[in-house]
């Protein structure tokens, strides 16, 4: 599905769906696409006449109620319209262009026979006609309805550090795999007083930590940096335990400072296979704005995106 004819796409629909059809120009047709969607995976509209747009990386599913069935999936960047809100769901709405090939054909109406001719074999009994559908592909592994087993660990990422265990068997979406991984889109409700406002990472620069020292620790950021060294931690650095493993680094790219990265002794082995100046990116928290001696701010790696 398109934003207009020949225009940008906007994502794809679920194969069997049949929106409200409008009008035809050339090779598209005109539809009106509407569903629920969650709202944590979008953010607001950067387009006048829209009220909202998709935010997640990968994309989101668009459902034919909360916790629905698949209506299609929409692109990241897409400009949705706002009907209404229900908990965690937002009800949208969006025309959209469609390619009048992906509709399954109409029947032709039935042409005079010639007096002679046969007439076509009839329908068998109880055999349906045919709805309007449209095709749309499909990822054979993605969006799949799983669920997780109880105590399955949830990691940050392929060989990740772990962040807990699922305490009963969950549902969730499967949204992408690498080899023995499966990334799973779930859903569960915490306690208010567990959740605080999470900080941009792009707003963190070196700058700002030096502005405000205390303001940014203890908080999580996803910061791009560059490898330079493994060192172990020593007297004149009070602020990373005594011998403790850690990176030298540069960074937050495209800032030209440094950043000492606390690891653990398994991923200091993992990081000296690279080459100094290679690319990587730390999930990780903020322990101190600078050390003693120089302003070089120390996190703790939880583990790589």
């Amino acid at each position: 599905m398109f934003a207009g004819p020949d225009g940008a796409p906007l994502g794809t629909l679920q194969a069997g769906v049949a929106p409200v059809a409008g009008k035809v120009q050339g090779g598209w047709r005109e539809v009106t696409l509407e569903g629920w969607i969650w709202s944590a995976s979008t953010g607001p509209a950067t387009r006048p006449g829209f009220a909202l747009s998709v935010t997640a990386a990968e994309g989101e599913n668009l459902r034919t109620g909360p916790d629905g069935d698949l209506v299609a999936r929409v692109a990241t960047g897409a400009q949705l319209g706002l009907v209404e809100k229900k908990g965690g769901w937002l009800h949208v709405r969006r025309t959209v262009w469609v390619p009048t090939s992906a509709f399954a054909a109409a029947p032709s109406p039935p042409a005079p026979s010639p007096p002679a001719q046969k007439p076509p074999p009839a329908r068998p009994t109880g055999q349906a006609a045919a709805a309007p559908a449209i095709r749309a592909p499909q990822a054979a592994d993605t969006f799949q309805r799983v669920v997780l087993r109880q105590g399955a660990e949830l990691a940050v990422g392929p060989g990740g550090a772990v962040i807990g265990a699922t305490p009963e068997p969950v549902p969730g979406w499967v949204t992408s795999r690498s080899g023995n991984w499966v990334r799973v889109r779930t859903e569960v409700w915490v306690r208010g007083e567990d959740v605080r406002t999470g900080t941009d990472s792009a707003s963190v620069t070196l700058a700002r930590l030096r502005a405000e020292p205390d303001r940014y620790v203890g908080e999580t950021v996803i910061w791009r940096l560059q490898y330079l060294s493994v060192q172990t931690a020593d007297e004149l650095r009070p602020e990373l335990p005594l011998g403790q493993p850690y990176l030298l680094a540069r960074g937050p790219l495209p800032e030209a400072g440094f950043v000492y990265v606390i690891v653990s002794a398994e991923q200091a082995a993992r990081f000296k296979r690279l080459n100094p100046l290679d690319e990587f990116t730390a999930n990780a928290v903020i322990r101190a704005s600078r050390t003693r001696y120089l302003p070089t701010p120390v996190i703790e790696l939880r583990g790589l995106p």
